[in-house]
């Protein structure tokens, strides 16, 4: 059973226990446009514990928002009762949620047009022309764009996240508005802002949006952004191709490497780019260069750059432990512990260098050679 009948089921089983339930957010978006949604988010106005007794697994995801987690086949489903929400004091979060209000009390309170609307079998329920926004192509709020970015702040990053990876233009009331209240984004947390960043940087329409960005001046209230990164983020011809490599683009475009902590990324991400930045200019890699990557590492740098620079394979060796030596063998020809470290690192680069063939007896003789210039006491610190 596909996702969107498990979805639908869930939708009859609510109705035969006397509630209203229908689809929302941005999997009405994806299939009026064709695009296959990754999940599928529901909206009911059942209560949580009206819910919970309709479904044999169901988790108690958020019930201090109206939400539980459907599990039909392993698959998830958040079911949602229909709620309002009060002012954003913080502009991030509301103050109160009220649970049990209408469906166009629900809808009235989403962030974009596009993503407003509310589907099920029997039909489509679109207050706001969604519909014509889609045909449109254009990013408009839910009403006075004042009033939704006043609500959460990061809806301005969204908004240039949507044009991105829809390729769709910016509504001019929402891009003066977001030119009004850009300076709300320093209430909102890095990690959001980032989140929202990294799905704008992968999408197709990246130049669009990265240009939007610089007629509001939004860049300004980002971590150590500022204009010329943007216009070099607009310039460059390579591309993002996972969310773990995708600020190797900002670091090529001039963001400083040491600046990237503000963004709060994973380590992960940060060895990434600061790896790759490196390295994407170059047009060819030496073996040493190669070996220093892991596999993923390659094949991504060749897919940003279009590239084809050699698969690892064809080096002598991929990684220390396929040297035919071994700590062990070090410390029984005398080698002490940062020696032994030393050592290992002079013959890892010797064959990887091809100035030595990976046999035993070869690289034996010359760490007894390299023993001799940097013995006991005169290991360089």
């Amino acid at each position: 059973m596909k996702m969107l009948e498990r979805a639908n089921q869930i939708i009859q089983t609510i109705e035969q226990a006397g509630g209203e339930a229908y689809i929302v957010g941005g999997a009405v978006r994806d299939m009026l446009l064709k695009r296959q949604p990754g999940d599928y988010d529901l909206a009911t106005s059942l209560f949580p514990h009206e819910v919970i007794p309709l479904f044999p697994v169901v988790i108690p995801t958020g019930l201090d928002h109206g939400t539980v987690t459907v599990v039909l086949d392993h698959d998830p489903f958040e079911v949602t009762t229909f709620r309002s929400e009060s002012t954003y004091s913080d502009r991030r979060r509301p103050d109160e949620v009220t649970l049990g209000v209408s469906l166009e009390e629900d809808l009235t309170r989403r962030d974009f047009t596009i993503n407003a609307m509310a589907l099920k079998p029997t039909g489509l329920v679109d207050l706001f022309g969604g519909q014509d926004d889609l045909a449109a192509k254009i990013v408009r709020t839910v009403g006075r764009a004042e009033d939704r970015f006043d609500e959460d702040a990061l809806r301005m990053i969204r908004a240039f996240r949507f044009m991105s990876q829809l390729e769709f233009s910016l509504d001019p009331q929402t891009e003066q508005a977001i030119k009004d209240k850009k300076e709300h984004l320093q209430a909102v947390a890095v990690e959001r802002i980032a989140n929202e960043v990294e799905k704008l940087l992968l999408g197709p329409g990246r130049t669009a949006a990265l240009e939007a960005m610089l007629r509001t001046g939004v860049y300004a209230y980002l971590p150590h952004l500022d204009r010329s990164i943007i216009e070099q983020l607009i310039r460059l011809p390579f591309n993002g191709v996972s969310t773990e490599d995708v600020w190797t683009l900002v670091l090529v475009a001039g963001l400083r490497p040491e600046a990237l902590r503000a963004w709060k990324r994973s380590k992960k991400q940060e060895t990434r780019a600061k790896t790759l930045a490196v390295l994407v200019n170059e047009e060819t890699l030496s073996d040493w260069q190669r070996y220093r990557l892991s596999d993923e590492e390659l094949l991504h740098l060749n897919e940003m750059t279009g590239r084809h620079h050699d698969e690892r394979t064809t080096l002598p060796i991929r990684q220390l432990k396929d040297l035919t030596v071994n700590g062990r063998d070090m410390i029984a020809l005398g080698l002490h512990k940062k020696e032994i470290k030393e050592a290992l690192h002079h013959l890892e680069k010797q064959v990887v260098y091809r100035h030595l063939e990976n046999q035993r007896d070869s690289l034996l003789r010359e760490v007894m050679t390299w023993k001799k210039q940097h013995g006991t006491g005169s290991s360089k610190p």
